[in-house]
């Protein structure tokens, strides 16, 4: 399994963390830490709007 396919499968808490990492990575990390970064943050992000809304009742 992908990382991008388990971010659906990601406790609130992992979600955050990993998304506070990606962040710091894609404006401190190496090229290559920031390429990696590049493919998943913007999912990390969907998800964890999605989840906001979701806790606002919205959908």
């Amino acid at each position: 399994m992908t990382l991008l396919e388990k971010i659906p499968t990601l406790g609130d808490a992992e979600l955050k963390v990993l998304l506070a990492n990606a962040r710091r990575l894609d404006v401190t990390g190496t090229p290559e830490q920031r390429r990696a970064v590049a493919e998943v943050i913007t999912p990390l992000e969907r998800e964890a709007s999605r989840r906001r809304s979701v806790g606002r009742g919205g959908r």
